[in-house]
C-alpha cells in the first residue's frame, strides 16, 4: 500500500481513491474518506469492494466505474449545500492494457450555476472557474475572467479547436454540438502556468526522454446548454487536471518498474519487447533476449542490478529488468551469438556471483508471441542452472 501513498500523499488535499478492476479499493486519501463519508456514507475500507452499491449514489458512482473500467473518462455531479461536487473516474492503463480504476472527487464543478441563470450575460465573471461560451461552429462569443487571464492573447472571435489536440477536436465538435458532455484533452495556449509538470510517459523515458512544452496543459472540457444572445449555444468549462494527470502517470510507473531497484520489472520489459517485436521481424533486425538467472550470490540485490547497470552501459539500446527475485531479463539489439559473447563476459566479471544465463534470438526461432521469445530464453537459463551454472546457453533453433 506504500507505493500508491507514496505517490498520491504528496498531493495535498488530493480527493482520490484507486480501485483494481475486480472490484476491490487499493487505496484511499484521508480528503476522499472524509468527503466520501459525508457524501455517500461509505466507510472505505482497503480491500473491500467499492462501491458497496446500496444507494441510487452508489448506483451512479458504480456507472462511472464501469465506464472507466471500458476505458472512458466520465463523470457526475452531486450538490451539497449550494457546492456542487465533481466525481470523476479514469482508467488506469498499462500497454493499453486497463489495470484499474481511479476515482478523483473535484469541487470545481461543471457550470450549473450557468445553466440556472442563463439569461444573465454577467453570470460568466459570477462562474468561480474558466469559462466561455461558443457557437456550434466552436467560435468563442464570450470568455469570463477567469479563462481571460489565464492566456496570453485574445481568446474571443477565435475556435476553440485551434487549442485542442488533434486527437480530441472531432470528440470536442461533437459534444459542442449535443451541447452535452466531457473530454479530457490537452490544451495549447489558454493554460500557461510556472507549476506546470514535465512528467516523462513511460515510453518516453525508457525510449528517447522529451517532454511537453510549458504551453501544454491537459484540461478536462464540460459542455452545456446556455441561451447567449438570444440563441441557445454551448458553454464550455475548463477544469486543470494536469496535476491528475501527472498522479496517472506516476501510477502507471509503478506498475512497470520494480520499487526496490529502479529497473524495469516484468511488466515493464514486456511493454518494450512487444514494442521491438513486431517490427524487428518484419524488417529483419537482430534482437535477442538474456535471461540471467543467479544461483548464489554474495553482493545482495541492488549491488548485483548495479554491477549489471554499469556493465551494459556501452549497449545502450539496451534494456534490463527485475524478471522474478533471483531472475533478470536484458534485451539487446543484436544476434543470438553476440548475445552469448555478452552474456559470457558479465558471467566472467562477476567474482563470487553464480550465475546461469539463456538466450534467445528472434531471426533464429519461430516464436509466435514476446511471451514465447523470453520463454525460449528462460528455458535455456534453466537448462544451464541445472547443470551447475557459470554458463550461457543459446535456445534451440526452432526454424527446423
Amino acid at each position: 500500500m506504500s507505493i500508491w501513498s507514496g505517490v498520491l500523499d504528496s498531493c495535498p488535499g488530493l480527493l482520490c481513491c484507486v480501485i483494481n478492476l475486480t472490484g476491490k479499493l487499493l487505496y484511499v486519501s484521508n480528503g476522499y474518506k472524509a468527503v466520501a463519508q459525508r457524501l455517500f456514507g461509505h466507510q472505505c475500507t482497503l480491500g473491500s469492494i467499492y462501491p458497496p452499491k446500496i444507494t441510487q449514489l452508489d448506483k451512479a458512482l458504480n456507472d462511472i466505474l464501469m465506464a472507466a473500467c471500458l476505458g472512458n473518462t466520465d463523470a457526475v455531479e452531486i450538490s451539497e449545500k449550494n457546492k456542487i461536487w465533481s466525481i470523476t473516474a479514469s482508467p488506469l492503463k498499462i500497454e493499453n492494457k486497463i489495470e484499474g480504476v481511479v476515482i478523483i472527487i473535484n469541487s470545481e464543478s461543471s457550470g450549473e450555476q450557468a445553466y440556472n441563470s442563463q439569461n444573465d450575460p454577467k453570470i460568466l465573471d459570477a462562474v468561480p472557474f474558466r469559462a466561455c461560451v461558443v457557437n456550434s461552429s466552436g467560435n468563442i462569443l464570450a470568455v469570463n475572467k477567469f479563462l481571460a487571464a489565464s492566456s496570453k492573447n485574445q481568446l474571443t472571435g477565435k475556435n476553440i479547436i485551434e487549442f485542442v489536440d488533434a486527437d480530441s477536436s472531432s470528440h470536442l465538435i461533437n459534444i459542442i454540438q449535443r451541447r452535452k458532455g466531457n473530454i479530457e484533452c490537452r490544451i495549447e495556449e489558454i493554460f500557461i502556468q510556472e507549476n506546470f509538470c514535465d512528467e516523462e510517459f513511460l515510453d518516453q523515458e525508457l525510449n528517447a526522454p522529451k517532454t511537453l512544452p510549458q504551453s501544454f496543459r491537459v484540461a478536462r472540457l464540460h459542455a452545456t446548454p446556455i441561451k447567449w444572445n438570444g440563441s441557445i449555444n454551448t458553454l464550455i468549462t475548463f477544469e486543470d487536471v494536469t496535476e491528475q494527470q501527472r498522479i496517472q502517470d506516476q501510477l502507471r510507473r509503478l506498475l512497470t518498474f520494480d520499487t526496490s531497484t529502479g529497473i524495469l520489472n516484468r511488466r515493464g520489459i514486456e511493454h518494450i519487447i512487444r514494442r521491438e517485436f513486431t517490427p524487428a521481424i518484419h524488417g529483419g533486425e537482430s534482437l535477442s533476449v538474456i535471461q540471467l538467472g543467479v544461483v548464489s550470490d554474495n553482493l545482495g540485490t541492488r549491488r548485483f542490478v548495479e554491477k549489471l547497470k554499469n556493465f551494459l552501459k556501452p549497449h545502450s539500446s539496451s534494456s534490463i529488468a527485475r524478471w522474478s527475485e533471483n531472475e533478470f531479463t536484458v534485451l539487446v539489439h543484436c544476434k543470438g551469438a553476440a548475445a552469448v559473447v555478452i552474456a559470457n563476459e558479465f558471467l566472467e566479471q562477476t567474482n563470487g556471483i553464480l550465475i546461469a544465463a539463456g538466450v534467445s534470438d528472434l531471426q533464429a526461432g519461430v516464436y509466435p508471441g514476446v511471451k514465447e521469445f523470453i520463454g525460449a530464453a528462460r528455458e535455456a537459463m534453466l537448462v544451464a542452472k541445472e547443470a551447475g551454472g557459470n554458463m550461457t546457453l543459446l535456445a534451440e533453433n526452432k526454424n527446423s
